[in-house]
């Protein structure tokens, strides 16, 4: 302990204390930003209850990443004549098609995914008539690739796939005035007596701000550990500085 105090290593120690401060501060900063994060995501998960559409998007918006699985609720009517299918959608084996039907809220138009059809019973059932309250999971909308069928030369009442330029074409709706993404159904009130069966729903996805919460706590931890390996480091260093220097033995004098 003596010669590990002597002046020569003086400047070993405040350098080690040096980067112990410094890297634990760092360290603390990255997991204190963490939890800030995580307690303002107020955004909740797919088995949280449903809030109002309105609280999450906006009529001519984007959907925000982080609310794609959000369960919302929405009161509005649906707009029996603007109803599309979306042909070559498999469900348990069997190809039939989603039923898309526009619901008219006092803010916009909301697009729901109302649920999928066999396709051989003829046309898919009309929805009911007067104010509904739903419940559904937001979905962003699809990429073309997602399409089973043709884009191009699809009978009136046909879309290929769900995203907003799609349904724009095909509704007479303005770009303002409908919601980004759609909402695959899960309930509504009062009941559907002709209800679809409901399609599968993506969960929610991480928005950009979750997966920088994440990485603050990944940065946290990556500097404590090399505030770990300047402590081995040191110790080696003053391990191998303080070892005796080995002692050469003499030769034994020579005889005539």
């Amino acid at each position: 302990m003596r010669s590990a105090l002597a002046p020569r290593w003086w400047a070993w120690h405040l350098a080690l204390a040096a980067v112990l401060v410094s890297f634990g501060w760092l360290g603390w900063w990255e997991l204190d930003s963490f939890e800030d994060a995580s307690g303002g995501d107020s955004t909740p998960g797919p088995g949280a209850a449903a809030v109002d559409v309105a609280r999450v998007a906006d009529p001519g918006g984007r959907l925000a990443p982080g609310d794609v699985g959000r369960r919302v609720r929405a009161e509005g009517t649906w707009d029996a004549a603007g109803q599309l299918v979306v042909p070559g959608r498999a469900r348990g084996g069997e190809t039939g098609a989603w039923v898309v039907t526009p619901l008219r809220t006092t803010e916009g138009v909301l697009p729901v995914v109302r649920g999928w059809h066999p396709g051989v019973d003829g046309p898919p059932p009309a929805p009911v008539s007067g104010p509904v309250v739903v419940t559904g999971v937001l979905q962003q909308s699809e990429p073309e690739s997602e399409a089973t069928v043709a884009p191009g030369g699809l009978p009136d009442g046909q879309v290929a796939y769900v995203a907003t330029v799609a349904l724009l074409d095909r509704l007479p709706y303005d770009a303002d005035t409908m919601y980004d993404g759609f909402l695959a159904l899960r309930s509504q009130d009062p009941a559907d007596p002709d209800a679809l069966a409901t399609v599968a729903a993506a969960d929610r996805a991480a928005g950009p701000g979750e997966v920088g919460r994440w990485r603050n706590l990944a940065y946290g931890l990556q500097w404590w550990l090399f505030a770990g390996a300047a402590v081995v480091f040191w110790a080696s260093v003053l391990r191998r500085g303080l070892r005796p220097a080995p002692q050469t033995l003499s030769a034994p004098p020579r005889t005539t």
